[in-house]
């Protein structure tokens, strides 16, 4: 029985794997006339590697439903099966459900014999046998009462001693050939097995002859070897016609001591040069005058590194090791800033010199040892992004609409924690699309667009941040529609006058749809204000830009990591406040004549001509100030979700990392701020959260975009 570690590395690598699978099968039906040949072949590797790996952890049902999928995958690589909307939708479906076999057998769960039955009967109906020239020519041949003719085959199987040290196993191999048909003949060589004191547990040391009768075609046969052939010496012969009544012909003018030497049933020391004649593809090569021996001999011995290197190059981490190592980096930044802030009593100016070089040695050090840590965090979106080919496709196909998507920036690295979180707003962002965005093929073939609207995912790094974009070409947003809405729930005034940018703004509104009919997709006013929330809580910020019949995008803004961050330290009365870098536009000490007050609107500050709101930071948490005068104190100027607002502080401490610490669970949630970090000093300062001070200065329910030009 499996032991819960291998089957917890069965589980993420087959999740894996089913990813892969998913992805390359919705490749293959954007293009079915030209098929790529990389991925068709990593599709089949991904289903022989789920396949192979159950069969290794005894889920016996899983490796069974999954052969029916290779199977098909296989004709399709050898150009024996037309690849069509109909095979792929079965073999999408054959996917999900493998998803919930995998899990059920997992969890110890029933599993739906009926359904799995529809489904690989379906799918066998696909993979009914087509015949190749070589079974067709072939007079020596057995038909077997189904109609498939039968052939032999002489395997050879010796593998390299550490085979065992690279995750697989012979003996799955040989179970795996049982299933194949009959084996008529096979012959364990252990002529190889060193002394009891010289034998290692862990090495290899036997071979293998085999002799199968079976239906499979040779292309079936050499998948079983798939991910051995390469540094192993594998050898599969077609020895049909030669194997009559169960005699082999090759042995009939054969003395009997070369037979023996070749069953290895007596020792021979010319036996290793019997087995060398086995070619390789370079040995081939230089007997034929292709290719100088020397030049083969090193690309062959540079390969053979370079394949080591790839296998050592990567470890799975697990995630909870991860971020216990990025606490404790966390932790030695809090310890620097500590000595550093110690650093300041020192009163003998030479302790202090030394002490100052050896700190800004450490501070280095530290910062460079975090940036690595947080690289480590740092994960492709590719992954998440490439989950959505399904979703467009079906959402698609379910509307009648014809779609492609587009993607972008795909090496694009996002903390984990955020690509882990992105995947519900995104979906939901791209369900929109779908649903509101993109017009039937009737409706652009009326507007003099073409038939296939487009969806673009893209991902790149800019200022420090993260952006994501969800664009389409589609009919873009009814500012007078959405507005329209928004007055008749209350969320907007009638006779206020709002921007473009304040009107999209109020589609993240609850309860708000423009939507003409309830769908399973939209139009029940539920998601984009979870969605803005969801990506607010990741410290992100979306904007919307749209034009009418020429599409939308939703652009998303996150930082780059959320554990380590660059800040400002402010201070309010006894209060240390941290404000994150990334949304700070600037800090001043306004003149008396920037300040402005408007009746109803509150204070404003007069910003190189614009005019935008101030926050009194004091008023919004209840603390005690040392000035109230705008023009004594600073402004800290942060760009906000919608717009610009400055907040008033007393002082501006300077600069530093902070570490956020999470206050939820030992204390409570505090509104307007994302959690806490502990200062040089020792004491705690909250961070402050620019979305959720907006929600706090501005609760009632005004747009902070009507500050703009408003005197």
């Amino acid at each position: 029985m499996p032991n819960d570690e291998l089957i917890q590395v069965f589980m993420e690598e087959s999740e894996e794997e089913i990813k892969e699978l998913e992805a390359g099968l919705i490749s293959l039906e954007e293009d079915p006339d030209n098929i790529d040949a990389d991925n068709i072949g990593r599709i089949f590797r991904s289903a022989h590697t789920i396949k192979g790996s159950a069969g290794m952890v005894g889920f016996e049902d899983v490796a069974n439903f999954t052969h029916n999928l290779e199977n098909i995958l296989d004709k399709v690589r050898n150009n024996e099966l037309k690849v069509t909307k109909n095979l792929i939708t079965s073999l999408l479906e054959g996917v999900d459900f493998l998803k919930g076999l995998i899990s059920a057998t997992i969890n110890k769960e029933d599993i739906d014999s009926a359904k799995m039955q529809s489904i690989t009967s379906r799918l066998k109906r696909f993979a009914s046998p087509l015949l190749d020239e070589a079974e067709e020519s072939s007079s020596e041949t057995k038909v077997v009462p189904g109609g498939v003719k039968e052939r032999v085959f002489a395997i050879s199987m010796r593998f390299r001693p550490d085979i065992f040290m690279t995750g697989q196993d012979p003996l799955m191999l040989l179970h795996e050939l049982y299933d194949m048909g009959e084996i008529v003949e096979i012959y364990a060589h252990t002529e190889g097995i060193p002394d009891f004191y010289a034998l290692k547990p862990t090495n290899c040391y036997m071979w293998w002859e085999i002799i199968i009768r079976t239906e499979q075609p040779l292309s079936n046969l050499k998948n079983v070897f798939i991910f051995v052939e390469d540094e192993n010496e594998i050898h599969i012969d077609d020895i049909t016609e030669k194997y009559t009544d169960g005699g082999n012909l090759d042995l009939a003018e054969k003395p009997i001591g070369e037979i023996l030497v070749e069953k290895g049933i007596i020792k021979e020391e010319d036996l290793i040069e019997a087995l060398r004649e086995h070619k390789t593809t370079g040995q081939q090569l230089v007997e034929k005058g292709k290719a100088p021996k020397d030049i083969v001999e090193n690309v062959a011995r540079i390969q053979s590194r370079s394949r080591k290197v790839v296998r050592s190059k990567t470890i799975r981490v697990d995630t909870e090791k991860l971020d216990k190592l990025v606490n404790l980096v966390g932790e030695m930044v809090i310890s620097v800033a500590r000595m550093v802030q110690f650093s300041t009593a020192i009163k003998d100016p030479l302790l202090f010199r030394s002490f100052e070089t050896s700190s800004a040695a450490l501070e280095r050090v530290s910062r460079e040892l975090q940036e690595q840590v947080m690289r480590v965090r740092m994960i492709p979106v590719e992954g998440t992004f490439n989950r959505f080919r399904r979703l467009v496709r079906d959402l698609a196909f379910e509307q009648g609409k014809k779609i492609e998507l587009k993607m972008s920036g795909t090496e694009t690295e996002l903390d984990k924690n955020v690509v882990e979180q992105i995947g519900d707003p995104l979906k939901h962002m791209i369900r929109n699309s779908i649903d509101h965005g993109i017009e039937t093929p009737e409706e652009r073939k009326a507007k003099g667009k073409p038939e296939t609207g487009t969806i673009w995912l893209k991902a790149y790094q800019e200022e420090g941040s993260i952006f994501i974009e969800i664009a389409d070409d589609g009919r873009g947003i009814d500012k007078d529609r959405l507005l329209a809405k928004a007055i008749e729930k209350g969320i907007a005034d009638a006779s206020q006058q709002y921007s473009e940018e304040d009107i999209f703004n109020f589609m993240f509104a609850p309860g708000l749809s423009t939507a003409e009919k309830v769908t399973e997709i939209s139009g029940r006013g539920v998601g984009m204000d979870v969605v803005k929330k969801n990506i607010e809580d990741l410290r992100g910020s979306i904007e919307v830009i749209s034009s009418k019949d020429m599409g939308t995008v939703f652009r998303v803004r996150f930082p780059l990591t959320l554990a380590i961050i660059d800040s400002m330290t402010v201070r309010v009365g006894k209060e240390v406040f941290t404000v994150p870098l990334s949304v700070i536009e600037k800090s001043l000490r306004p003149g008396r004549e920037d300040i402005k007050t408007v009746e109803g609107k509150g204070e404003l500050i007069d910003i190189r001509g614009e005019y935008i709101p101030l926050v009194r930071l004091y008023e919004l948490f209840n603390i005690i100030p040392e000035k109230t005068d705008p023009t004594e104190a600073f402004v800290v100027v942060l760009q906000g979700t919608a717009s610009r607002f400055g907040v008033l502080v007393d002082d501006i401490l300077g600069l530093s990392q902070a570490v956020i610490k999470s206050i939820d669970k030992n204390f409570r949630k505090i509104e307007g701020t994302s959690g806490a970090t502990i200062l040089g000093n020792g004491k705690v300062s909250l961070i402050l959260d620019i979305h959720g001070m907006e929600r706090l200065a501005f609760n009632d329910k005004r747009n902070i975009r009507i500050f703009k030009g408003v005197v």
